[in-house]
C-alpha cells in the first residue's frame, strides 16, 4: 500500500492508503463510514466522468459537444424514453435504510467535489459541478442500466419493427429471431411505420461477460472459487469502473469492482460472500404497434389519449433549442407522430420502474452471507436483467436471474411487435412463473450471456449470445480446482465460433490457397493469424444470406450502419451452421460461400484482428499520441471475438469502439479478500494516483491483491 491519506469524514477522520493502481483501501468504522468514503473518493477520482454520465442521461450531449451523431443519438433515446422523468417519484419510494445510506454517499460525494472544485474539463464544456443527490444517483442508474445492457434488446426489437414496417418476408424472421419468431403475424402489423430517426435508439452490440465459480467439493483447497469479469468498453482512460476495498474495524471488510457513482460493488466479496454478473439478455422490451391519430391511440375500439410532451433540445452552436414532441401511454413512449393518422411502434421497458427497489436490493446484499440469501435478495431486482452467480464460505455456489419481464398475452414470445390496439391494459403484470430456476446443486457453474436451459430459459431469454464461450468456458473449466486455472480459462484465446463454423464450412469453401490455410488453422488456433479473415468472412456470408430476402440496401443498413448482426448472432449461426435446413442447405450454402468468399478477402475488416490500439483519454482521443503523457503506446489486444477472453471492435455512430473485459477478479472463500486487475488506474487526472497503469498486468494476466489480500496472486502461466 501506498499514498496514505486522511479523509475528513462526518464522525471523525478516515484514513485511506491506494495501491499500484490509485483504488483505495478504507479503513472504516462501519457502513455509514465506508459509504461516506466511497463517495469522497469517487469524486475524487472520478468527477468529470460522473458528470459526463449525468448529462448523457439527461439528454444534454448535444448541448456540450454540438451537432455530433453520437450526441444527437443519445440524447434522443433518452428524451424519447424519459429515463429521468419520474425521478422524483422514484426517490420518494425509497425505503428509509436505503435512503439513508445514499444520502449518506451523496454527503462524501459532495464534500470531495467541494474540496476539488471545478475541473478544467468542465469549465471547458461549460457545465458547473452540481450537488450529487439520490436522484442523481438514481439516473447514473437507469442510463448505466439501459445504454450497452437493455438497449441491446431494444435496439434488436426497433430493427425487427423496421424489418416490418418495410415488408420483409418471413424468411427473414426466422432467421434473425429462430424459436422467438413462433406466433409473429405479419398481415395483422400491415401500416405499421418507424420514423428514422426512431430505428436506432442506442449503440451497437458488443456486450458479454464471464462469470464462473467452482464449489468447495470440486476445489483444491476445499473453499468455493469465484471469477467475474465485465465486458465493456476498453481502452479508455481512466476505465469506466472502479476498485475499493473496505476493512472494518471489527475484522469484516467489503471489496470489489462497481461504477462510480454507486454506493455499492457489482462484483466483489465481503468475508462471507462473493458474487459477480453477467447480462442476462432477459427479453425486457416489448414493442407493440400502436393505431394513432390527433393525439391519440386505439384500445379495444376506443380512442384514448395520448400524453403529449414537449423537450427543448439545446444544441451548442445553435442560438435557438429545438423542440422534440413525444407521445407517451401507459405501455410507455409511441415512436412517431402521433398527431397524425398512422400505425407506430410503442415502446415499454419492463424494469423502468423500479429503481428504488433495486437501491434496497443493493443495501441488502451488503449483508447476505449465503448463497441462498444471495438468491433470494437478487430475485427482488427489477430494473435490469443479469444472471448473478455466487459463492460463500460454506464452500456453496450459485446462480440466478434478475429483472423482470411482462406476463404478455398467449402466443407472443415478445421479440418482435405485437398488434396494441386489442390489448386493453396498458400495464401488463410481472411474470415470475417465466423465471428460470436458479442452480444451487452443481460443482461448477458459468455465465456467459447464454441462454438458460428449459422452456423457461426460451422464454426469458428469446435474443442471446452465441453459446461459443459458455461452451468453451465450460468444457475448460470441467478440470480447474484452483485460481491458477481460473485464470487460464479467462485468459484463452480459441474462437469456438471459428472452429465450430469452419468445420462446417470446409467442404463448401472455394479450392483457394486462403480457404485451405483457413481450414487448417481454425482447429487449434495456435495464432490468430486467420481470425480476422474468418471473421470477415462471417459477416459477408450473413450478408449475402440477408439479401436473398431484404435486397443489398437494407441488408447493408442493418450490418453496417447499425452494426445490428451481432445482436441476432445466436439464431443465424444456427442456419449458418446448416441446422435449419429449411432456411438454408448444403447447396445454399455453398452459394453463399462462393458469394462471400472474394467480398471477405478484399475487406479491411479481415485486418482488424488482433486489435492493435492505444489506451487513450475521452478528451484528445489518442489524436497526440503519447505526447501529453494521456495516452499509451499502441498496444496489442489479447483475445478473440468468441473466445473466452472475447474482444471486439464495434462502431457507435461516428466513434469506433474496443470492447473487452474491463477487469478480472477472482477469489478463493477460504482465504481473506481477493486478486485483480483492471487497465487504466484509479485517476482521471493524468497527474492524479493510478493514472494509465495497470494496462500490463491486464495484457499478461498478472494480478494484485485488493486490499489487504492474503496469500499468493494467481498466475495465468
Amino acid at each position: 500500500m501506498s499514498n496514505a491519506l486522511v479523509l475528513p469524514g462526518p464522525r471523525g477522520a478516515i484514513r485511506v492508503e491506494r495501491d499500484a493502481l490509485g483504488y483505495p483501501t478504507i479503513y472504516a468504522r462501519d457502513l455509514a463510514d465506508a459509504t461516506w468514503a466511497r463517495g469522497y473518493m469517487h469524486a475524487t477520482d472520478r468527477l468529470v466522468q460522473i458528470h459526463l454520465v449525468l448529462a448523457a442521461a439527461r439528454g444534454e450531449l448535444l448541448s456540450i459537444f454540438g451537432e455530433k451523431r453520437f450526441a444527437r443519438t443519445v440524447d434522443r433515446a433518452v428524451r424519447a424514453l424519459g429515463l429521468v422523468n419520474d425521478l422524483d417519484t422514484q426517490v420518494a419510494r425509497l425505503e428509509p435504510k436505503a435512503r439513508a445510506w445514499i444520502d449518506t454517499y451523496c454527503d462524501g460525494f459532495n464534500a470531495a467535489a467541494a474540496r476539488r472544485g471545478t475541473p478544467a474539463i468542465l469549465r471547458l464544456l461549460g457545465r458547473p459541478v452540481e450537488l450529487y443527490t439520490p436522484k442523481s444517483l438514481m439516473t447514473v442508474y437507469r442510463l448505466v442500466c439501459f445504454f450497452g445492457l437493455t438497449s441491446m434488446q431494444q435496439t434488436a426489437e426497433m430493427v425487427i419493427a423496421e424489418l416490418v414496417a418495410r415488408g420483409a418476408p418471413r424468411e427473414t424472421f426466422d432467421a434473425l429471431l429462430g424459436d422467438a419468431a413462433a406466433g409473429l403475424d405479419l398481415e395483422s402489423l400491415r401500416g405499421l411505420h418507424v420514423p428514422d430517426e426512431y430505428a436506432l435508439l442506442a449503440g451497437s452490440a458488443a456486450s458479454g461477460s464471464n462469470a464462473f465459480a467452482i464449489s468447495g467439493r470440486a476445489s483444491r483447497t476445499g473453499s468455493a472459487l469465484l471469477m467475474g469479469e465485465f465486458h465493456m468498453e476498453v481502452g479508455r482512460f481512466p476505465p469506466v469502473l472502479y476498485a475499493s476495498h473496505v476493512e472494518y474495524e471489527d475484522g469484516s471488510y467489503y471489496q470489489g469492482i462497481g461504477i462510480p457513482g454507486f454506493a455499492w460493488n457489482s462484483c466483489g466479496r465481503t468475508d462471507a460472500l462473493a458474487l459477480s454478473h453477467t447480462f442476462g439478455h432477459a427479453d425486457n422490451v416489448d414493442v407493440i404497434a400502436e393505431r394513432c391519430k390527433d393525439g391519440m391511440h386505439l384500445v379495444s375500439g376506443e380512442w384514448r389519449p395520448l400524453t403529449r410532451r414537449v423537450e427543448r433540445v439545446r444544441v451548442r452552436g445553435k442560438r435557438e433549442p429545438e423542440a422534440w414532441v413525444f407521445y407517451d401511454n401507459d405501455y410507455g413512449t409511441v415512436m412517431g407522430d402521433a398527431s397524425r393518422e398512422g400505425v407506430y411502434p410503442c415502446m415499454r421497458w419492463s424494469g423502468h420502474d423500479g429503481l428504488a427497489g433495486d437501491v434496497a436490493r443493493s443495501l441488502e446484499m451488503i449483508s447476505a452471507r449465503t448463497v441462498d440469501e444471495a438468491i433470494a435478495i437478487s430475485r427482488r431486482y427489477d430494473v435490469l436483467s443479469l444472471q448473478g452467480v455466487f459463492a460463500d464460505g460454506a464452500g456453496d455456489i450459485g446462480e440466478v436471474q434478475l429483472g423482470r419481464v411482462d406476463q404478455r398475452p398467449a402466443g407472443w414470445t415478445g421479440a418482435y411487435p405485437r398488434a396494441g390496439w386489442d390489448l386493453p391494459t396498458r400495464k401488463p403484470p410481472a411474470d415470475e412463473s417465466a423465471r428460470p430456476e436458479p442452480t444451487r446443486t452443481a460443482d461448477r457453474i458459468v455465465a456467459a450471456n447464454h441462454r438458460p436451459a428449459g422452456e423457461r430459459g426460451k422464454r426469458w431469454t428469446t435474443l442471446p449470445e452465441p453459446h461459443d464461450r459458455f461452451e468453451r468456458i465450460t468444457e475448460l473449466l470441467a478440470g480447474v480446482d484452483d485460481m491458477d486455472g481460473m485464470v487460464r480459462v479467462s485468459y484463452d484465446e480459441l474462437d469456438r465460433c471459428a472452429a465450430r463454423l469452419t468445420a462446417i464450412w470446409a467442404p463448401h469453401l472455394p479450392d483457394d490457397p486462403e480457404a485451405r490455410a483457413l481450414v487448417a488453422w481454425a482447429p487449434e488456433q495456435k495464432d490468430r493469424s486467420q481470425l480476422g479473415l474468418f471473421h470477415a468472412l462471417h459477416g459477408e456470408v450473413l450478408r449475402a444470406l440477408l439479401e436473398r430476402w431484404i435486397g443489398a440496401r437494407e441488408t447493408s443498413r442493418i450490418l453496417d450502419d447499425l452494426f445490428a448482426g451481432l445482436l441476432f448472432q445466436y439464431h443465424v449461426d444456427r442456419v449458418l451452421g446448416l441446422e435449419v435446413p429449411e432456411l438454408l442447405d448444403a447447396a445454399g450454402l455453398r452459394e453463399l460461400l462462393s458469394r462471400a468468399w472474394p467480398r471477405a478477402k478484399a475487406s479491411k475488416a479481415r485486418h482488424v484482428f488482433p486489435i492493435v490500439r492505444r489506451f487513450s483519454d475521452p478528451i484528445t482521443n489518442g489524436k497526440l499520441g503519447g505526447a501529453l503523457g494521456m495516452c499509451s503506446e499502441k498496444v496489442t489486444f489479447p483475445g478473440a471475438p468468441c473466445a473466452p477472453f472475447q474482444t471486439r471492435i464495434v462502431r457507435f455512430e461516428d466513434e469506433s469502439l474496443s470492447f473487452g473485459p474491463a477487469f478480472h477478479y477472482v477469489t478463493d472463500l477460504g482465504q481473506r479478500g481477493g486478486f485483480y486487475h483492471m487497465p487504466g488506474g484509479a485517476s482521471e487526472r493524468r497527474t492524479g494516483p493510478g493514472y494509465g497503469k495497470g494496462v500490463d498486468l491486464w495484457l499478461e494476466g498478472r494480478f494484485l491483491p485488493l486490499g489487504p489480500t492474503k496469500g499468493a496472486p494467481p498466475r495465468r502461466a
